[in-house]
């Protein structure tokens, strides 16, 4: 093999693949990237068995060839060579790279060791309007679990309810659901993993020439994601997922309206105080106020007085702070609704004047006082 590729270029495909790649990879070509001339240009493939990520890169094919190498080394090294021109010429066993002045030769493996790449076949894929899906994935992926204990949970269940897709996240001990309008295919009932369309949001996010992200659902169960010049490939997680609705509040004794900024400012606050004491806060929530406080008596306690708008009975309410910061995190309205009756049951965030999305938490039970 070789080609002629410019170097930004080359960094950009591989950094995208080199997150595909797993910390602790089962094989060790798994921590390489395959380097295959295809189609006139480069085809950059990397996977971790779950998800496999390939991206074509335009070049100049001199020769036509395939080579397995270590992806960090291979990124380091790009990444430290001029925004120039670089030659990539595959030998027995090792690519050697030049580029303005630089030269370096990394060992590599036959193309063979490598798993095979998965292909998209002749099903034709659906165009998904890219901003729209960025943005429901963005409200639910952060609630999935990262637990393999529970494989179901890791995923993010998508299913078609007629008039919309609803997008759902849950680890058991909260829940995100968005409802969106989108063309699938009817009665689609998957759950596919978080990893891939937390992949799937990074991609979309970094190619800003794309409006559209094209999903494939091969014959043999294949699930493919294409943006751009690059397509992520996985496979739905099989399984029952739980039936989530059954933890949706159906009613409320206590609906509080947030500034958004305000609850955010105070909960990070309090977090401070919360991270020896199982990250718990409190709510006390009292007339057109709440109280956001926390108390570990070897850090210290803080209490904010957040301003809202209370209707109802009011009362006290606690929560693991980490699952309060990453849902703000994430929630990009300036208010936001919250929901509850009394203090051990689930509560329901909402944002005003919208029903496509809902987020639940669970509470933590506190000893009074």
């Amino acid at each position: 093999m070789h080609i002629t590729v410019l170097q930004e270029n080359l960094l950009r495909a591989l950094i995208k693949t080199g997150r595909a790649i797993s910390t602790k990879p089962q094989l060790p070509v798994l921590s390489h990237v395959l380097l295959e001339t295809e189609n006139g240009g480069l085809r950059i493939t990397a996977t971790n068995m779950e998800t496999t990520e390939s991206v074509h890169v335009a070049a100049k094919v001199e020769k036509a060839g395939a080579l397995c190498v270590p992806s960090r080394v291979l990124t380091e090294l790009v990444s430290s060579l001029p925004a120039e021109t670089a030659h990539l010429v595959a030998g027995e066993g090792s690519l050697s790279v030049r580029c303005a002045g630089f030269s370096a030769n990394i060992p590599g493996v036959a193309s063979g060791e490598f798993p095979p790449v998965p292909q998209i076949g002749k099903t034709k894929g659906t165009s998904l309007q890219k901003q729209a899906l960025v943005e429901a994935l963005t409200l639910v992926l952060f609630a999935a679990a990262t637990d393999e204990g529970r494989p179901l949970l890791t995923g993010v269940r998508i299913e078609d309810k007629g008039d919309s897709v609803v997008f759902a996240a849950t680890d058991g001990y909260r829940l995100s659901m968005k409802k969106l309008s989108l063309p699938l295919k009817n009665n689609i009932r998957l759950v596919v993993p978080a990893r891939a369309l937390s992949e799937v949001v990074k991609v979309s996010q970094e190619d800003r020439d794309s409006e559209s992200v094209s999903f494939l659902q091969e014959e043999g169960g294949q699930l493919v994601f294409v943006v751009g010049d690059t397509e992520i490939f996985t496979r739905p997680i099989e399984g029952e997922y739980p039936n989530f609705e059954k933890i949706i509040p159906a009613t409320h004794n206590t609906r509080v309206l947030f500034e958004k900024e305000a609850l955010v400012r105070a909960v990070k606050s309090a977090a401070i105080f919360a991270r020896d004491n199982a990250n718990i806060i409190r709510f006390h929530i009292e007339n057109q106020s709440v109280v956001v406080s926390a108390n570990t008596p070897q850090v210290g306690e803080n209490q904010i007085d957040v301003a809202a708008k209370v209707d109802g009975d009011g009362g006290d309410i606690a929560f693991n702070s980490r699952f309060l910061v990453e849902f703000l995190a994430n929630f990009s309205g300036e208010e936001l609704l919250f929901e509850m009756t009394g203090g051990l049951n689930a509560v329901a965030f909402r944002p005003v004047n919208d029903d496509s999305f809902l987020h639940v938490i669970m509470p933590v039970r506190v000893a009074s006082g």
